[in-house]
């Protein structure tokens, strides 16, 4: 497969990285010089420094040979005529990322299929909507949703006076029997593990919990996890994303905007209708103190400067703000900081190379759910064909690889999170959590081969 990425700053890298592993035929262009010598002394790709947009360039790396083009500049108008005229000149399909929103509002005069764009992704709706469930489910560390919310993921770091210190996956499974929960993952250290029933929980492991929502209260209840409402956000930095977070969430909940810039300050002020918009630094101890940040519920650092936004998140949890929630622009970064304990974590470029990735997947008939890049583990959802193992076999005999576990069943509608002797039937969805190395043999036993 050929791939041309147009953009090697931190989202084109990180993609060119992950799909560098999969031996495809990976060239990526960027006019900075920087960017192409760190591409080229750290990734088996082709790197061509020029402008993504010069069609002698795109017609010199053979971009109508391109499989997909993925136009990952930081300039919204750059990424628009590359994939113009990657669009002229032959290329198969073209994602492009884009950091306005305005562009995929009905009637924009200019939508992105004008320009030969088959995918948009935008990083800062996308990372808003992920703080916004952190913010509305503050215990947890990170938070995903399945089958329309009706089963939910999510992760929280545990202590010696936690429940679970000590205890095995099998005593979990046994403390409650009214409903059903799963332990998808524990990240100790640095090391991922879908654990076996005998594993034990050690304080500082870092524990994803699977749970019907319906159900999630007697969960967080039986963990002794109190799940109190966000009732309090402030905001640091009038960024997009934290324009984006302020406007999604200031008719729910009382919202504070910090920004530094004054202007900015009074211009936001009068776009947003509820936000209480205060021109100051949110790194301003004094400040923090008398804006009471002790009774904050989550504190959201979303500046452009992610030294600043870890600075602002190590201060609010120092002050005694109840959740914190940082945003980084390094992808790297997301798994290195989330063991200080200091917050959650999140990264718009995350996002977006998930995005990227993911749409790949889909088009290749593997049905990826949620990437779990910082896990090395994906949710995949799988169709049992009729006289496939999975539909002749009880779940205790279908002999999963090591390293996957069936989280919900679909059955005509009716989702079940299933038990060792429970019969999946001819064409129930089946939702699976999956290290990446071992997607290719679970997908056998649910094909009729």
């Amino acid at each position: 497969m050929r791939i041309v990425i147009i953009g090697a700053g931190e989202v084109g890298f990180h993609v060119a990285k992950s799909l560098s592993e999969l031996d495809y035929d990976i060239s990526v262009i960027d006019i900075d010089h920087a960017k192409c010598a760190r591409a080229n002394e750290h990734l088996d790709v082709i790197v061509t420094q020029g402008n993504g947009s010069d069609e002698k360039i795109l017609k010199d790396i053979n971009v109508a040979e391109a499989d997909y083009v993925f136009c990952l500049t930081n300039s919204d108008e750059t990424n628009l005529i590359s994939s113009l005229q990657c669009h002229n000149l032959g290329a198969k399909k073209i994602i492009a990322r884009l950091r306005d929103l305005d562009y995929s509002r009905n009637g924009n005069a200019l939508p992105p299929e004008k320009f030969g764009v088959d995918i948009v992704i935008h990083p800062e709706d996308e990372v808003a909507k992920e703080i916004i469930r952190l913010v509305k489910h503050p215990y947890a560390d990170k938070f995903y949703e399945f089958e329309g919310g009706k089963a939910v993921l999510f992760s929280k770091k545990i202590n010696h006076r936690s429940k679970l210190s000590g205890m095995t996956v099998e005593e979990f499974h046994n403390m409650n029997t009214d409903f059903k929960s799963l332990i998808v993952a524990v990240i100790r250290g640095e090391k991922m593990t879908i654990p076996t029933s005998t594993f034990k929980f050690e304080p500082d492991d870092y524990v994803f919990f699977f749970v019907r929502s319906k159900n999630l209260n007697q969960l967080l209840s039986e963990l002794g996890i109190e799940n109190s409402d966000s009732k309090r956000v402030m905001i640091a930095g009038a960024s997009k994303i934290g324009r984006r977070i302020a406007s999604l969430l200031e008719d729910d909940m009382s919202v504070r905007l910090i920004e530094k810039s004054k202007e900015k300050a009074v211009q936001i002020a009068n776009n947003l209708d509820k936000t209480i918009v205060l021109n100051s630094d949110a790194t301003d101890v004094e400040f923090l103190k008398g804006e009471n940040i002790s009774d904050v519920d989550s504190f959201v650092a979303v500046t452009e400067d992610q030294q600043l936004n870890l600075l602002a998140g190590i201060l609010s949890k120092q002050l005694k703000a109840k959740h914190s929630i940082i945003h980084v622009t390094n992808p790297d970064y997301v798994r290195n900081m989330s063991d200080l304990g200091i917050g959650s974590i999140v990264s718009k470029n995350t996002v977006s190379v998930n995005a990227v990735i993911k749409s790949i997947r889909i088009d290749q008939k593997e049905h990826v759910i949620q990437l779990f890049s910082s896990l090395d583990m994906e949710a995949i959802e799988l169709v049992a064909e009729k006289d496939s193992k999975a539909a002749r076999l009880p779940l205790s005999n279908l002999n999963l690889p090591h390293g996957c576990i069936i989280a919900l069943v679909n059955h005509n509608g009716h989702i079940k999170i299933p038990a060792g002797d429970f019969q999946i039937s001819e064409n129930d969805t089946v939702l699976i959590f999956c290290i990446n190395s071992k997607i290719r043999e679970v997908r056998k036993i649910f094909n009729n081969e």
